[in-house]
């Protein structure tokens, strides 16, 4: 995961990229989750509702018609990753769906994945990792 993407950092959504998607597909979803958390699953980010032909997400990018959900920590809305020790993977998973899910924004992952069961057509995974900042020796001098 680029630096940027941290919370820590610019806390921005990396660039993705969206291609060969089935032509039945009526909408996309994406999720990014923390594959090592000690506290289980950990949403950093969920969308759904994105049009088939979405090419391009980042952070000056998301469709108008995607909704967003909350993250694992209650908010709205991307929250980068901040690994609190040692190395995490993230991973993004991109649904291709038969429907478009009757959720209103701000829905739990729990809604979502209850939403979308029975209606995932295809899935598409992106696996980075980012690991949790060291002390810099020098700053203490």
């Amino acid at each position: 995961m680029p630096v940027a993407a941290s919370a820590r950092d610019a806390n921005e959504l990396p660039p993705l990229e969206i291609r060969d998607v089935p032509d039945a597909v009526h909408s996309l979803a994406l999720v990014l989750e923390d594959l090592d958390s000690p506290l289980g699953e950990v949403t950093h980010w969920l969308v759904w509702n994105l049009p088939p032909d979405t090419h391009r997400v980042d952070a000056l990018h998301l469709p108008s018609e995607g909704r967003v959900g909350l993250d694992a920590f209650g908010k709205v809305g991307y929250l980068g990753p901040i690994p609190p020790e040692g190395c995490h993977r993230y991973r993004f998973r991109l649904l291709a769906l038969d429907a478009e899910l009757d959720l209103a924004p701000g829905a739990t992952r729990t809604q979502f994945d209850a939403a979308a069961e029975g209606h995932v057509l295809a899935e598409a995974d992106l696996t980075g990792a980012l690991c949790a900042a060291t002390p810099d020796p020098d700053a203490s001098n």
